[in-house]
């Protein structure tokens, strides 16, 4: 484990899990798409990471970053209060050393991560933040829908980080992903031919390419840019009143772009500032995310830190209902508390 490798954070109004408004109504949604997010010490940053990740998490916040690490490192995380995946994050690193005669220093990552994972029963008004939240999942799914919903993205992912003594504080990175998707719904929705039942599973091979900048032994830059490019492969079987039918088609996958700056004021003091698009068509409709993100960092002595943020919507909409107008929130606050010995 690296020196960041433990944190305990608290999350204020971020939170998908909605308690059932009716008996017979459920809803919770876990992963990094549902609170834009991973691992402990960034959410309690407020999502901030591009510019800061130091540990196997570059891995998700920006492969670049990895050329850093020199040294073999593992990281597990877990939403402690999740009901739905066993972990949220689990990656590793390991330091290519072969290539530092060629005044290369390269660091390779791999990790399995959680995109998001949602259970829904019941029925939802086509209004509803539910509703609509499983709509920016499941494209082509109904805002009338009534029954039953189990759907799991899960991410494969290998990225390089490395960086040349002939470019000094100049890190690139690359990432390429196996995104797998399985879903299982059954119920009735208004193009429904009576009870249906649909099994979905949808896979991707996508790409991503990043970059981090040191200017100086205070401020850091970090952009990372992924699913470029990318369709998911979908394989659809619907069993209803028409019989069982059998569709292959692609869908194509939004893009999603972070920047972000960080400065560090002293050496118990870093703060970081980013910016998130996520944006495309993504089934039968368009999508734009856009949120702000800000975190700050202390060391009140050694061992201890202290950490806070905060997480703001810009824009969120789409063309299937989505609307910034349903956010009960116009920022979400974070804060957490982390502690270090050693290599732990």
């Amino acid at each position: 484990m690296t020196k960041r490798g433990f944190a305990l954070t608290a999350v204020l109004a971020m939170t998908l899990a909605f308690p059932a408004q009716a008996q017979d109504r459920s809803f919770t949604a876990e992963g990094s798409d549902a609170i834009f997010a991973m691992g402990a010490r960034h959410i309690a940053m407020g999502g901030t990471g591009t510019s800061t990740a130091d540990d196997a998490l570059a891995v998700f916040y920006n492969p670049a970053r990895l050329a850093g690490i020199r040294q073999y490192s593992f990281s597990g995380t877990r939403q402690l209060d999740a009901t739905l995946r066993p972990y949220t994050f689990i990656g590793g690193t390991a330091p290519l050393s072969f290539l530092e005669p060629l005044g290369i220093e390269a660091t390779l990552g791999v990790a399995r991560y959680n995109r998001v994972h949602a259970r829904s029963s019941g029925a939802f008004a086509e209004n509803e933040f539910e509703s609509i939240f499983l709509r920016y999942l499941l494209p082509g799914v109904s805002g009338t829908f009534d029954g039953d919903i189990d759907s799991k993205t899960l991410v494969n992912r290998f990225a390089l980080g490395a960086r040349f003594d002939d470019l000094p504080g100049l890190s690139i990175g690359a990432n390429v992903d196996w995104i797998d998707c399985k879903t299982n719904t059954c119920g009735m929705h208004a193009g429904s031919h009576g009870y249906e039942v649909r099994t979905v599973h949808a896979t991707a091979l996508s790409f991503g390419v990043s970059a981090a900048y040191q200017v100086n032994d205070r401020l850091s830059l970090g952009v990372n840019f992924t699913d470029v490019n990318t369709e998911l492969t979908v394989h659809a079987t619907t069993d209803d009143d028409l019989g069982l039918r059998v569709d292959d088609f692609s869908v194509p996958l939004p893009r999603k772009l972070n920047a972000e700056l960080s400065y560090r004021v002293n050496d118990h003091l870093l703060l970081a500032a980013g910016y998130q698009k996520f944006w495309g068509t993504y089934g039968n409709f368009d999508l734009n995310i856009e949120t702000a993100h800000f975190g700050a960092e202390y060391e009140s002595r050694e061992g201890l830190i202290w950490r806070g943020g905060a997480w703001m919507p810009l824009d969120i909409s789409a063309s299937n209902g989505l609307n910034l107008d349903v956010l009960p929130f116009p920022f979400a606050p974070t804060i957490g508390v982390g502690m270090h010995e050693g290599g732990f």
